[in-house]
């Protein structure tokens, strides 16, 4: 495989204040949210935890409203804490707009900023309606959460907006069709699929969510070294956040003269 593993998993994290972290995709956004949150816990670096979408309630962390932001001591503020604005009457909760999200990196400077840009409906894949995700402008870093649980499931039970939505890598599949590992890649690299959503001048990495439910590591891999062939995915996150410990780890594609080293390990001297 084009990749190695690194240690620890979250080395590619800003540490710096003032960084905005868009999260799109699905089967696992929250749960990669809240992840993220807890590396910068454990490391004392502050958070705002926030979506630019509804969103069900977060229960881990202190929950303020975006109206009483202001009425609050900046430093009386808990280090992590989710940011909403309101409840809908279905009890979720409301979304800032980007704006308010630009705006949380110039007055909290200190604190890095986690967001959600956009909903699933707890399916593993989605189809992109227009108008989302709902990037911050000011999103340095994009992770795309995609769920490998997908692959064996049938189309229109693993698949948001199936046949709803048009995207080129996916309107010619039926809905009782089996997904395979190529859809996945399509949905992911073509025209209309997740990395058409990412702002052309904001990095990215690809989040795979669900490992605990794959049984296919010869086609996961594959499809993960075909993935990073693309040159704004360098870095892929094993994710499996069910259970009493969440596990995570991290491939990092190997540049050419590292793999010869690796292909050749013997020295010549």
């Amino acid at each position: 495989m084009d990749f190695s593993f690194v240690e620890p998993w979250h080395l590619f994290l800003p540490r710096e204040g003032g960084h905005v972290i868009g999260i799109m995709g699905s089967g696992g956004k929250t749960s990669f949210q809240i992840a993220l949150a807890g590396i910068y816990q454990a490391e004392n670096v502050p958070v705002i935890l926030t979506t630019t979408t509804r969103t069900e309630p977060v229960e881990e962390f202190p929950v303020f409203d975006l109206a009483g932001l202001a009425k609050e001591n900046s430093s009386d503020l808990p280090p992590i804490f989710f940011l909403r604005d309101g409840v809908t009457s279905e009890g979720k909760w409301r979304g800032l707009d980007p704006e308010a999200v630009d705006r949380l990196g110039l007055d909290f400077p200190e604190r890095i900023v986690l967001a959600e840009v956009d909903g699933s409906a707890k399916l593993p894949l989605k189809l992109h309606r227009p108008g989302e995700p709902v990037w911050p402008e000011r999103t340095s870093l994009a992770v795309v959460v995609m769920g490998a649980s997908a692959v064996g499931g049938f189309a229109n039970q693993t698949v948001h907006r199936l046949g709803r939505v048009s995207c080129p890598a996916l309107d010619d599949l039926p809905a009782g069709s089996i997904l395979e590992w190529d859809h996945c890649l399509a949905l992911l690299k073509e025209p209309g699929g997740y990395m058409a959503q990412v702002p052309d001048d904001v990095p990215a990495l690809l989040g795979l969510a669900g490992m605990g439910e794959v049984d296919d590591s010869i086609g996961l891999f594959g499809f993960v070294d075909r993935a990073m062939t693309d040159p704004r995915l360098p870095i892929t996150v094993f994710c499996e956040t069910s259970g009493e410990q969440p596990s995570f780890r991290t491939g990092c594609r190997l540049e050419p003269e590292n793999m010869d080293e690796m292909e050749d390990p013997q020295d010549d001297s």
